[in-house]
């Protein structure tokens, strides 16, 4: 079996800068930390603009689902109350017969 190309490596030479890795750990580190930051701004921004524009309407949100919820509902009945009555006045024609 042929050897594997890494074992042909002098991994000895391998000598990143200490300084430069741990100068690199720390700017990551603070721009994590400045992005999440800045999440937070924008997040906490949207949620006092949606709670200001929901407030300014004329019924609140959750009656206003409520409201919706009930035409669904009743929109739903009805269509299936017109489903059974046009199963039950159907009549065959001769031509649909086999």
């Amino acid at each position: 079996m042929a050897e594997s190309t890494l074992s042909k490596i002098s991994w000895t030479e391998f000598r990143p800068d200490q300084r430069r890795l741990v100068t690199g750990a720390a700017l990551t580190g603070a721009g994590m930390l400045l992005a999440a930051a800045g999440v937070g701004v924008l997040v906490y921004e949207l949620a006092r603009a949606g709670r200001s524009w929901t407030g300014s309407w004329s019924m609140p949100p959750a009656e206003l689902a409520s409201r919706t919820l009930h035409q669904a509902q009743t929109a739903a009945q009805s269509a299936a109350q017109a489903g059974r009555d046009a199963w039950g006045s159907y009549e065959e024609s001769p031509l649909r017969r086999r």
